[in-house]
């Protein structure tokens, strides 16, 4: 009887056992597992698909910084100037060009095809892996680099692209060789880097990718993840094709085992579940976290300055149209402000890359100081910075902000413990005053920041119809001047003597530049001389005055002749070497050659326009400071640089008479020149007045319109006797 009453609560416990707790847990650890598991499911698709689609996006992030950099890589020869210079030269130094081209691009850059383009689009020298080749051993690459867009029909002075040529495609940059103001044709720089195994390789080791090859139709089984490849004319390249990562599979691995003991050992299951569910999906949520963040980061690169964290070009577009929308419907007013730093070269040239860099984080951080919260700081490249401003109430609230500018970027920067004096020049462009398209307002603010740069810089202009006027007329100017340089077309070197003190003996002559042209007849030398330092033409043009200076110095021995040096000429690498050979070249002796400057070209850099002026009297030329007396310092200029000669400017010369102060003026100069043991020349005498308190005053030399204007070397004999 007790063996069956155990048997019935044996039977009863298993019963109620099974019904209130195995089923029960049963179906919990059914509704778990199954919840469980879609969860687990749905996690590894999402994180499958959100990895792949991270790898698309950052293989476009990718190969857009890719083109970014090719390009600026590009623009480190094609706006070089001794590159420009260099082409348009009569005799090209190929070797030159092998040295300074082709190997350099492909051994800094890994430019694999690099090319040359005259100015009818010929190509003029092109290099493989940085070897000279034959245009005709590629013959099929260069006619469809020819035949592209960006060669046939450029946008842009400097663009970058992706071409293909057979079966292999490559990132195509193309560059116009010239100085930023310089209209007309022009040489073009080409280079090309092709999208090969190496290519790939480097790209798939930066983003993780497996698998990644390129193809231009079927992939390669297994790489269901690609990417097509489309240039900015809308035609397909090609495709990328990899294999994409799982980050869910690898974590299906990882909780495998654990679900395998959970599913044995029943009595942690709950708690092991519960711990493993938590672990689970705070390690999903913090993958989430990092895919968001990598995510925002790369829409952060595509759309701001690495440098600076500033605005790029793009996003100053895109805002700068949003502002002009707004503007066009409510009415309001919209400022573009362009901002480019006066001696940024200078200084990167002198204080090396590093500090330019710090520079321009200075001025970024300057301006944004500087703004209000609702305008755009940006960035465009370079030592070029933007503003935009948006609701603007008036002109002059632009205006101030303009001058706030300048005299905070005129203040000093320390860089690496030194000061450093930097100063910007400033364009101001009006929306709708001055239109309401993007393009059209940025090329006339660019046009009043030229003015501005052209007017002394260290200031700002605002735009005005005049100003396109008077920039095509100098473009025809400088066009017309390169034509006359060719051979030297309706230009001449006049001579002005320079009396002693009595008037009576020719004691030298300044060589000056005169240009008849054959349409406008006699320019005058302030009008295109300032066209020519701005082309680069001044120092062709220099280094021929100084070849016709000597060829009169050696018709008339003994005579010392003054030939002026511009700024341009003096900061060009090599000027001291270049004049010393051209001098010898033309049989000149130095001695009786006198090199004319001016402040101009001592402010930029003393040290080293000091070791110039140095290297100039040691091969035996004679130095004198021309216009003394106009600069803030001139007279630390007398003490800093090894000068012989000092000329007093017209100005002081003309207020003879006329200012109370003016002789005192002059007399103080000329003790302070004698006692330095300098000659000192007054330039513009044109009275017997003047003449007379310039002799009382102690000058040694005297030149003017009184004695004699500027005449041609064949009435030069005539003037001497």
């Amino acid at each position: 009887m007790k063996m069956i009453n155990n048997i019935k609560l044996s039977d009863g416990f298993r019963r109620s056992f099974f019904r209130q707790v195995l089923l029960p847990l049963v179906a919990i650890l059914l509704l778990t597992f199954t919840g469980a598991g879609m969860a687990l499911f749905l996690g590894i698709s999402l994180t499958n698909n959100e990895a792949r689609q991270q790898q698309q996006r950052m293989i476009e992030a990718s190969f857009s910084q890719s083109l970014s950099e090719h390009l600026r890589q590009l623009r480190s020869l094609s706006r070089w100037a001794p590159l420009a210079q260099h082409l348009e030269q009569t005799q090209t130094d190929v070797r030159w060009l092998d040295n300074n081209i082709g190997q350099w691009l492909f051994e800094m850059f890994d430019h694999q095809i690099v090319m040359v383009l005259d100015k009818q689009n010929r190509v003029l020298r092109m290099w493989r892996d940085g070897q000279a080749i034959s245009p005709e051993s590629e013959s099929q690459l260069v006619q469809d680099v020819l035949l592209s867009a960006l060669v046939q029909k450029p946008a842009h002075p400097d663009q970058v692209d992706y071409v293909q040529s057979g079966n292999r495609a490559a990132a195509l940059a193309v560059g116009d060789i010239q100085r930023d103001s310089q209209p007309g044709e022009h040489f073009r720089l080409i280079s090309l880097k092709f999208l090969d195994d190496r290519f790939l390789a480097g790209l798939a080791e930066r983003n993780q990718l497996q698998g990644l090859h390129f193809s231009d139709g079927t992939p390669r089984p297994g790489t269901v993840a690609r990417y097509l490849i489309i240039s900015q004319q809308g035609e397909p390249v090609g495709y990328l094709n990899w294999i994409p990562s799982r980050p869910g599979a690898q974590m299906l691995r990882a909780i495998g085992p654990s679900t395998g003991i959970a599913v044995l050992v029943i009595t942690l299951l709950c708690i092991y579940m519960a711990r493993r569910l938590w672990t689970s999906s705070l390690n999903l949520s913090q993958s989430m976290l990092k895919l968001g963040a990598s995510e925002a980061q790369a829409q952060h690169l595509a759309f701001h300055d690495v440098l600076t964290g500033l605005p790029n070009r793009a996003l100053v577009e895109d805002r700068l149209t949003q502002a002009l929308a707004l503007a066009s419907r409510h009415e309001q007013r919209v400022a573009l402000i362009l901002i480019d730093l006066d001696r940024f070269k200078t200084i990167n040239d002198t204080h090396g890359h590093h500090a330019g860099d710090e520079l321009i984080v200075a001025v970024a951080h300057r301006l944004n100081n500087l703004v209000r919260a609702s305008d755009t700081v940006g960035r465009l490249g370079g030592d070029e910075f933007i503003v935009v401003m948006s609701d603007v109430d008036n002109i002059g609230q632009v205006q101030a902000l303009a001058q706030r500018i300048i005299t905070e970027l005129g203040k000093p920067f320390t860089l690496f413990g030194s000061e450093v004096w930097s100063g910007a020049s400033i364009g101001l462009a009006l929306a709708p005053k001055d239109g309401l398209d993007r393009l059209e307002l940025m090329r006339k603010a660019d046009i009043a920041l030229y003015e501005a740069k052209s007017s002394g810089r260290g200031k700002y202009r605002q735009f005005e119809r005049a100003m396109d006027e008077s920039l095509r007329t100098r473009q025809i100017i400088a066009a017309d001047l390169r034509a006359a340089l060719q051979n030297y077309t309706g230009l001449a070197v006049w001579y002005q003597p320079l009396m002693d003190i009595n008037g009576q003996q020719v004691v030298g002559v300044e060589a000056l530049l005169r240009w008849n042209h054959l349409e406008r007849g006699i320019i005058a030398p302030g009008e295109f001389i300032a066209i020519a330092e701005e082309t680069g033409l001044i120092i062709p043009l220099g280094e021929w005055v100084l070849r016709e200076a000597c060829k009169t110095q050696q018709r008339f021995p003994g005579l010392v002749v003054a030939v002026n040096i511009s700024p341009v000429q003096f900061r060009t690498t090599g000027f001291v070497q270049r004049v010393v050979d051209i001098v010898q070249q033309a049989g000149g002796n130095p001695g009786c050659i006198e090199l004319e400057i001016t402040e101009g070209v001592l402010i930029e850099d003393e040290r080293e326009a000091r070791a110039i002026i140095i290297a100039l009297r040691e091969a035996g030329f004679r130095i004198a400071l021309d216009d003394f007396g106009t600069g803030y310092s001139s007279l630390n200029y007398l003490s800093t640089f090894p000068v012989d000669k000092i000329k007093i400017d017209r100005s002081f010369t003309q207020s003879l008479g006329v200012a109370a102060n003016s002789v005192a003026i002059i007399e103080s100069v000329v003790k302070l020149g004698h006692a330095m043991g300098l000659t000192v020349t007054a330039e513009g005498v044109e009275t017997e007045g003047q003449m007379s308190a310039l002799a009382d005053a102690g000058c040694n030399q005297l030149q003017g319109f009184l004695f004699s204007q500027a005449v041609p070397v064949e009435q030069l004999a005539g003037i001497m006797q």
